[in-house]
């Protein structure tokens, strides 16, 4: 069992009070006792130095009367022993007991005497089992003086004194122990509470502090810690406000971004990657081969997590085209970095798709009307023929002319250079407006228009101008493709009373267009039959036009077509508001 530090500490004042006690007890028994059997000899040696002085005076008396008069006397037992080792008289023994003594020379006092005069012995009496305190003394006939004391007495004062002793310490040992219990806790206390702080914090609660108000090593400790506390609470939040601002910056990036671990999975991705890939919201754990089975990304992974840094390298993922760059990371992961140029790549093939039709339409009426201008400087030429190559110049000129004011108006549009002003426009003036100018080309060639503008339909909220140029360039398509005879259709609709937008369709009875050229008729310079396109003076750039306009009122274009029975373009534009005021018609 675990003991607490309180308990430890309690046990050792205990053990330590507790050998105390005993180490007093034994030294008292030791020392005491010494120092008592120390007196003791004393006195033995100062009765038998007097014993030895009335010895001579009592030469009358039997030696064992004289054992039995100065063991009376001195009040100790008094043993003379002749120079041959027979015991001569004793104060305790009488005649017959004598005679059963052995030979005291084997005795170490007596036989020590005899060498050095005096000599004492602290040992078990042979004769009577107790444990005496000799002092022998040799005389001058040789004969030999004993004094012998038992240590009953002493023992039993040694005894009672370490009975005592005994007591008191454990009385002191009760005493002490209650006052250590009492101690002990209150001293680990603040240790507790510090250790409480600690556990807390190392929790992950960085808000416990102590603040004892102490000067010993407890309040300095306490100080230390509480002031790691607020360190680690300032960095840790720190650190929390750099993670968010780097996942910010991180998850903001318009670049794909993946994290690999050592082993090759995925163990983060932006959602600009998520996008690309169309990965999970938590894509951790996933395989690189689950990310993407191309060749050449693969590839790009086993590259960089071989440790080598990938330079920038175009990647093609069905119609994206990404630009992907790897680094690999010191704990033997990597970080891959996708860049989709998918929309650069493709305004870059515009570019280039825009300036080729552009010179090459620039370069159509500019080649006929240097060759036609050559030709007319030539003097000789019949006025006739100057005539018609005159006409010749001034129709690629126009043509060139209408091809600038098209590009103009494009660029101006997609520049963000021209913005749309609605207002209410009555939507049938409008179109009469633009069938005016074309009028006179439709009636050479017999087409009519059909107007179907219901009431609900009557006012749209457009540009004017904007509207004007929208039904003019598709009446100029439907002229070019409409055939003699035929009629061009406006029709306006709305799902019902009060919609916010109303769809205008302008249909024609011409060849129609493939269905495969459908998708593309909207794009800059794009013709489906090039070579009668020129001929009839188109630029290309009409149905782009109109694109453009109907997308700046927030509307939509589209076209339907079916081959010889025409093409329909339609588009949707703002309805007039019902709370808008509507001129008199």
């Amino acid at each position: 069992m675990r003991l607490r530090a309180v308990h430890r500490l309690f046990l050792s004042y205990l053990l330590l009070l507790a050998l105390a006690v005993a180490a007093l007890t034994l030294g008292v028994e030791s020392i005491l006792r010494r120092e008592l059997i120390r007196i003791v000899e004393g006195d033995l040696r100062r009765e038998i130095a007097l014993a030895g002085a009335l010895y001579p005076y009592l030469g009358r008396l039997s030696p064992d009367s004289v054992a039995d008069l100065l063991g009376a006397l001195a009040g100790r037992r008094v043993t003379l022993v002749a120079p041959d080792g027979r015991v001569l008289g004793d104060s305790e023994l009488d005649g017959a007991a004598l005679a059963r003594l052995q030979n005291h020379n084997t005795r170490p006092e007596v036989r020590q005497a005899r060498d050095a005069g005096v000599s004492a012995a602290l040992r078990s009496s042979t004769t009577l089992g107790e444990e005496h305190l000799y002092l022998a003394a040799r005389g001058a006939d040789g004969q030999v003086l004993r004094l012998a004391v038992p240590l009953h007495d002493v023992n039993a004062l040694v005894r009672r004194l370490q009975r005592g002793i005994l007591g008191t310490g454990v009385v002191a040992l009760v005493l002490a122990g209650l006052f250590s219990l009492g101690y002990s806790a209150v001293s680990i206390r603040p240790l507790e509470r510090i250790a409480a702080a600690a556990r807390r914090m190392a929790e992950g609660d960085l808000s416990a502090r102590l603040r004892l108000r102490r000067h010993d090593e407890f309040g300095e400790l306490a100080a230390a810690l509480d002031g790691l506390a607020d360190e680690l609470q300032r960095r840790i939040g720190q650190a929390e406000s750099d993670r968010a601002e780097m996942r910010a910056l991180f998850d903001s990036m318009s670049e794909g971004v993946l994290a690999l671990g050592a082993d090759g999975t995925v163990r983060r991705a932006n959602p600009a990657a998520r996008r690309i890939f169309h990965l999970p919201q938590r894509p951790q754990g996933i395989p690189t081969e689950a990310v993407a089975r191309r060749p050449e990304f693969l590839t790009l992974v086993g590259r960089v997590m071989a440790g080598s840094i990938v330079p920038p390298t175009e990647l093609t993922f069905g119609r994206r085209r990404l630009l992907a760059s790897a680094h690999p990371l010191a704990d033997g992961g990597a970080v891959l970095v996708f860049l989709d140029v998918s929309e650069l790549k493709r305004l870059e093939d515009a570019r280039r798709d825009f300036v080729a039709n552009a010179s090459h339409e620039l370069k159509t009426p500019l080649t006929a009307i240097r060759g036609y201008s050559e030709t007319l400087l030539d003097e000789h030429l019949p006025p006739e023929l100057a005539r018609r190559f005159a006409e010749v110049v001034k129709s690629n000129a126009d043509r060139l002319q209408q091809l600038v004011d098209d590009l103009l108006d494009l660029s101006r549009i997609e520049s963000g250079g021209w913005r749309a002003e609605p207002e209410p426009v009555a939507l049938a003036e409008a179109v009469r407006e633009a069938w005016e100018p074309c009028s006179l080309a439709f009636s050479e060639k017999q087409v009519e228009l059909q107007l179907d503008v219901p009431e609900r339909c009557r006012f749209v909220h457009a540009d004017p101008g904007a509207l004007r140029q929208i039904l003019s360039n598709l009446f100029g398509n439907a002229l070019r493709y409409t055939p003699e005879g035929g009629h061009v259709r406006v029709r306006a609709t709305a799902p019902h009373e009060g919609a916010d937008r109303v769809e205008v369709a302008v249909s024609d009875d011409g060849a129609g267009i493939p269905a495969v050229h459908l998708p593309r008729i909207f794009e800059r310079f794009y013709r489906v039959d090039p070579a009668r396109s020129r001929a009839e003076g188109g630029t290309g750039l009409g149905l782009a036009i109109v694109k453009h306009l109907v997308e700046a009122h927030g509307g939509r274009v589209g076209a339907e077509s079916e081959l010889g029975r025409g093409t329909t373009i339609r588009f949707t534009l703002p309805a007039l508001p019902a709370e808008a005021h509507l001129p008199e018609a």
